[in-house]
């Protein structure tokens, strides 16, 4: 007999951020859809445009909405906006919460294989 595969009872796994804001969210990250995988593939060729001019604003409003938009793929289902991480993060943050993000994609891709 075939074994019945239910998406609603996959157990998944999740990055859990608290947020330095006034109420401490703490939200549970998803892994990646292929679009904001598309979109952090993407990203990359704007960090190294970031590292080469610090001064381009375009490449630094990618990094803010891609982070926005990994962020607001949490089981809680808030929406983070890039506005609210504008006034939030600075570039340090953005750039742990990524490094921190792109390990735990290793893990879990790791886990699989």
């Amino acid at each position: 007999m075939a074994k019945t595969l239910n998406f609603n009872n996959v157990k998944k796994r999740y990055l859990t951020v608290t947020l330095a804001d006034e109420a401490k969210t703490t939200l549970m990250i998803g892994t990646p859809t292929k679009a904001i995988m598309d979109d952090l593939i993407l990203l990359q060729s704007s960090l190294e445009t970031i590292q080469e001019d610090e001064t381009n604003a375009e490449a630094t409003d990618d990094l803010y909405l891609a982070c926005a938009k990994v962020m607001s793929r949490n089981k809680g289902g808030m929406k983070i906006s890039k506005e609210f991480l504008e006034n939030l993060f600075d570039f340090e943050d953005i750039m742990i919460f990524f490094s921190a993000y792109m390990d735990f994609i290793g893990e879990i891709t790791d886990a699989k294989n």
